[in-house]
């Protein structure tokens, strides 16, 4: 069977290069067609004489996932693609266009599992159950056919889509540092956002490993036995102890750290506040707040006056604190509600 050629990183590229009797130049030019020029045919590597170009198609793979169906939301221009996996299994990501604005942030909301394992009740992947990891070059090319399809091109990257991005953390992190080559998508450190429900050992790990990328913690109670009815992964790692991880480590991390909170009726009390401020009085992060998006969870939706007044009582708080505009709802693309499911798309045709 073929290999995925964005499997690769540059050393690998090195390698293999070398290893057939090419110069080593020949990894960043690669990767230079992969990710800069985002070519989706060897032929078109016009710098490879014929013989390599051919050699290459015959031994890899260049894009490991297919497109299926792209919707593009009515309300904000955001969009959402579905792409097919080599094993026929389906996976989303998400454009999100409207983010161009005072940072002239363009985000790609990309994928890291096949499901997810981890059964946070509000969300609509969570359903699926957990599949499979997906591969570094399926994670790289949920980008390359989102740039290619839409015609622009990001400057920021999230993992906040389908998965558990620290239950693949190799896969994940090897991707994060090929986005960041000066060679291909050349994406600013800064501008790539790793999220994770609280998989303790894997926060540490990347806290000791100073890497420096953007980390984003999804919070959503400040009561324990509340956080453990929506967030099962509260039983095995508490968020007290990452709370106090980062009260101990947080130095140690180039960046601030977000704290992702999703705001539902029965999590934004005066008391939910205070306790707010205390858990991280002494961690150096941020706070995002997400209003809850409608989905199949019956878990209560809070009002636009009740989000004001939690709002004003974190202002206090010595810590950033923003809310986060809900992007793509009507076309299911927004905060918990990618399925990976197939849907009839009737207005915008794919791949024109």
């Amino acid at each position: 069977m073929k290999k995925f050629i964005k499997d690769y990183n540059h050393e690998e590229l090195v390698d293999f290069f070398t290893k057939i009797g090419e110069k080593e130049y020949r990894a960043r030019q690669l990767i230079n067609w992969l990710y800069e020029k985002n070519v989706n045919d060897f032929s078109l590597m016009t710098n490879f004489s014929k013989e390599l170009r051919k050699f290459l198609d015959d031994e890899f793979i260049l894009s490991p996932l297919t497109i299926e169906d792209r919707l593009i939301s009515g309300i904000d221009g955001t969009e959402k693609y579905l792409f097919k996996t080599f094993d026929n299994h389906y996976i989303e990501s998400v454009l999100i266009k409207n983010e161009m604005s005072d940072e002239g942030r363009l985000t790609v909301c990309i994928s890291s599992q096949v499901g997810c394992p981890m059964g946070c009740r509000f969300c609509e992947t969570a359903k699926i159950g957990f599949v499979r990891n997906l591969s570094c070059g399926e994670i790289l090319d949920q980008i390359c056919h989102v740039r290619r399809i839409s015609g622009l091109k990001n400057n920021n990257i999230v993992f906040m889509g389908m998965g558990e991005p620290f239950l693949n953390y190799d896969n994940v992190l090897k991707a994060a540092d090929i986005m960041n080559y000066s060679f291909g998508f050349h994406l600013s450190v800064r501008k790539i956002t790793i999220s994770t429900s609280g998989i303790y050992p894997a926060i540490e790990r990347f806290i000791d490993e100073r890497r420096p990328y953007n980390i984003a913690l999804s919070l959503n109670d400040t009561e324990p036995t509340k956080r453990l009815e929506n967030m099962p992964v509260e039983k095995k790692y508490p968020f007290k102890m990452i709370s106090d991880l980062l009260s101990e480590k947080t130095t140690a991390s180039r960046n601030r750290i977000t704290i992702e909170y999703v705001m539902r009726k029965d999590n934004i009390s005066k008391e939910d506040a205070k306790r707010l401020k205390k858990m991280f009085k002494y961690a150096n992060i941020k706070l995002n707040l997400i209003p809850l998006n409608e989905g199949n969870h019956n878990l209560p939706i809070p009002t636009k006056e009740e989000i004001e007044d939690f709002v004003k009582e974190l202002e206090i708080m010595n810590v950033p604190v923003s809310i986060r505009k809900s992007m793509g709802s009507d076309i299911s693309g927004a905060c918990g509600q990618l399925s990976g499911k197939k849907y009839k798309q009737e207005k915008e045709l794919l791949c024109k």
